[in-house]
């Protein structure tokens, strides 16, 4: 993209992750024991969750019994400060494993400086907890590294042995990285980040905030395609911006292999519209009511 040139949209962020789970009742009450995020509204079979020290939302959708468990790639993630809270993390996942109904808990052997624990809710979704003590130490910023402002104290979240300090991340699946990179910078308008070295970033993020989305490249063969309710929301500043988007994505529709486009939409908190990507993954361009 040339610096004289503009995205299709013209983001303020990403804003929101979207999420499906079997029962609410059953997944929201293990999100706020174990990862400290809070429910911050609430209506008919959707759970709207915020961390304390993260801007961006999880809404969280109820599906029923029948909906099948996500794969690792769709996975969210947390922050925790040091490699030993993953330790602890896991012993406390464990020891509650039957308990709180979790799937599955799997510790994942460090990767280049990032170290975590993984589990699977009982609505069928992976989260990580990680840390970056080793990536801080060989490098990376500060604010990078541990992207909070005022850390949460052990009285906020006891009796755990580690702390959640952010919510960091969401992951997603592509099948060719090029022409995926360049739906999200000249589509999206996103910029790709890295935290380690390598010829191909793979972080989908926006230069206000410091939350990002993986985008992980796999074999076609390998992917699991995922429904609307799996989803991404990005926001831009007006109802013309909104159009603008909706305008220039349909004009840009076969450059950027997009799938699908849905008309813009009035809602209860603004106007919006659904996109599926080249990749068939689903993301959200929406206005906000203030």
């Amino acid at each position: 993209m040339s610096a004289l040139s503009k995205p299709a949209v013209e983001s303020l962020g990403i804003v929101g992750g979207h999420y499906e789970c079997n029962f609410l009742d059953a997944t929201v009450p293990v999100l706020s024991e174990l990862l400290a995020l809070e429910v911050v509204h609430r209506r008919d079979k959707e759970v709207t969750m915020k961390h304390p020290n993260t801007e961006w939302l999880l809404i969280v959708h109820e599906s029923g019994p029948d909906v099948p468990d996500k794969p690792f790639r769709n996975h969210y993630g947390v922050r925790v400060t040091h490699n030993e809270e993953v330790d602890r993390a896991y012993a406390y996942l464990t020891a509650k494993k039957a308990e709180l109904g979790l799937k599955k808990v799997v510790m994942r052997n460090e990767r280049r400086g990032s170290y975590s624990v993984f589990f699977v809710e009982p609505g069928g979704n992976y989260w990580e907890i990680e840390s970056y003590q080793h990536r801080h130490e060989d490098g990376l910023p500060h604010d990078i590294s541990f992207p909070w402002a005022k850390p949460l104290s052990g009285e906020q979240f006891p009796g755990k042995g580690y702390i959640p300090q952010a919510f960091t991340h969401g992951t997603i699946e592509c099948n060719d990285w090029a022409s995926s990179v360049k739906f999200y910078t000249e589509g999206l308008g996103m910029e790709m980040i890295t935290h380690v070295t390598t010829p191909k970033p793979h972080n989908i993020k926006h230069p206000s905030n410091p939350w990002y989305v993986v985008s992980l490249e796999v074999p076609e063969r390998s992917r699991k395609y995922l429904g609307v309710l799996q989803r991404f929301t990005i926001a831009v500043a007006s109802p013309a911006k909104l159009k603008d988007a909706h305008d220039a994505l349909q004009a840009r529709q076969t450059e950027f292999a997009i799938a699908e486009i849905s008309e813009v939409q009035d809602n209860s908190a603004g106007q919006s519209f659904l996109l599926c990507d080249l990749n068939r993954n689903w993301w959200e361009i929406e206005y906000a009511l203030s």
